[in-house]
């Protein structure tokens, strides 16, 4: 196994008009509005109120003094109330709200939320995690708005999911010291921290600090075609990026260029993978980004999509979205879409509402990208992180779902759904077993090997905002020959300065 990894070092210093120079925080003016000018007798009015409110209290507290003695009194166990969860002291369940866009029509919800329901059911009467659903597209603006108010979620997802880019995150996040150090959880649960992949461990870990949780599944992305349109000699993984073209023909591929060109940004990265360098090119750019994209790697593997694009890609790929490119495959418009392994759950006989035209679902295959590549980063920030502003409760109830997630069972549950690996993990016997019922997730699993090169993908490398929007408005103008593959390097280039800004 072949993994080219390289991480720049990340500026920490915050901007003098983002945070307060001695402590770090960020503070916004708009919490402390002017005070306004009051009359003397506006004066004596509040000052009456404030006495009375203070009277209240202390005669208030002195009954409640004395109720407590008289129980004490009266009874030999009083201390049997005392039913203290989390925290141990108040008896009352530690609740969360936890914003993500793993919810509603999101595909990772079909996972994330049965989970959280576990979780719930397995702390019933100690903690309670509810769900606030946001759209993935305002995500990253919603959690941006609420750093900035010195209001964040508990648990937050990690950079480089939900449209959160790495450069805010190292800007604002770890500069201003937002993100609670995860070392001495670590620490008291080794069962747990044994299952992180020790590069994202390294990632994760910041000045000495463990900044968010690591990763302990990593799922390799390929690919899936229709074996009764598409039957390749030979195993995809097999040939060369040449031969795969060829061996396609007339055959259409479920390309896209809406929302962030999900399924054709995919095989962009393949391609690159497939050129002299790109591997390595790619993975070295996976920590800072890649703001230049006038590079003869980059440009040869455009030019090979340009010609894909006008020659084998479906007839709706132009603003397509991922629903729209997913459609093209399950109707038989296309013989192969670029996806992750969590679509597998896509063509089982619970989801046959999906398709049309006479597709079946069992008629589908997978593997991974010509030249034995993999498309995967474990050098990232892993999944979640929690907020130092969060109380001791909610930091323990976090924690606590932290550790369940990565719980050999949830873990194991988690590849049975969705795919992937767990290196560091030793598999159940009942978990192996139950994987070989998955034909889909155990052909792409047997179909990497000790010479298959991981890769990391274009939008592990596009700064966040170009990703998730720019790059799919330029794929067009490949398509009509508005751009050429350099010109689009270019416009790409330029799209990533701007955003550097």
């Amino acid at each position: 196994m072949r993994i080219a990894l390289s991480r720049a070092v990340q500026t920490r210093e915050a901007r003098p008009d983002e945070a307060d120079g001695k402590t770090g925080r960020r503070f916004s003016w708009q919490r402390y509005p002017e005070e306004k000018k009051i009359t003397t007798q506006d004066f004596f009015r509040r000052l009456m109120r404030m006495m009375w409110k203070k009277a209240a209290a202390l005669a208030m507290a002195a009954m409640m003094s004395l109720s407590l003695a008289a129980c004490a009194g009266g009874s030999g166990d009083s201390g049997a109330a005392q039913t203290g969860t989390g925290s141990g002291t108040s008896g009352e369940v530690i609740e969360i709200s936890f914003p993500t866009y793993m919810a509603g029509e999101n595909v990772g919800a079909v996972f994330f939320l049965p989970q959280v329901e576990r979780f719930n059911k397995a702390y019933e009467g100690k903690y309670k995690i509810t769900i606030e659903e946001v759209p993935q597209a305002a995500y990253a603006d919603k959690i941006k708005q609420l750093a900035l108010q010195d209001q964040l979620p508990v648990l937050v997802h990690a950079p480089g999911s939900g449209g959160i880019d790495t450069q805010w995150f190292n800007q604002v996040v770890v500069a201003n010291d937002m993100a609670y150090d995860l070392t001495s959880f670590a620490e008291d649960n080794p069962e747990t921290a044994a299952n992180w992949i020790p590069e994202s461990v390294d990632f994760c870990t910041v000045d000495g600090k463990l900044i968010c949780k690591p990763l302990s599944v990593l799922k390799p992305v390929g690919l899936y075609y229709n074996s009764s349109m598409y039957s390749p000699e030979k195993n995809i993984r097999d040939m060369t990026m040449d031969e795969f073209v060829e061996s396609l023909g007339d055959n259409k591929i479920a390309f896209m260029t809406g929302e962030n060109g999900w399924t054709t940004g995919l095989m962009l990265s393949a391609l690159i993978a497939n050129e002299e360098g790109g591997v390595e090119l790619m993975n070295a750019s996976a920590a800072d980004k890649l703001w230049d994209y006038n590079n003869p790697i980059i440009i040869s593997a455009v030019e090979k999509l340009q010609k894909m694009l006008q020659n084998n890609a479906t007839a709706n790929t132009v603003g397509a979205a991922y629903a729209d490119a997913a459609n093209a495959f399950m109707s038989k418009s296309g013989a192969v879409i670029c996806n992750g392994s969590w679509m597998a759950s896509e063509f089982t006989e619970e989801s046959k509402d999906k398709w049309s035209n006479d597709f079946n679902g069992a008629d589908v295959k997978t593997t991974i990208y010509p030249g034995n590549v993999a498309l995967a980063n474990p050098a990232t920030y892993g999944e979640f992180w929690i907020a130092n502003s969060a109380s001791d409760a909610e930091k323990e109830a976090a924690e606590a779902f932290l550790a369940f997630r990565d719980s050999q069972a949830e873990i194991e549950a988690l590849i049975l759904a969705e795919g992937g690996t767990a290196p560091q993990l030793t598999y159940s016997e009942e978990f192996l077993t139950k994987l070989q019922e998955e034909p889909l997730l155990y052909e792409l699993a047997q179909s990497m090997n000790e010479d298959t090169t991981y890769c990391v993908a274009v939008g592990d490398v596009l700064p966040a905002s170009v990703a998730d929007s720019e790059f799919g408005k330029l794929l067009p103008k490949l398509i009509d020959n508005t751009l050429t593959a350099q010109q689009f390097c270019e416009e790409l280039t330029k799209k990533a300065q701007e955003a550097k800004q």
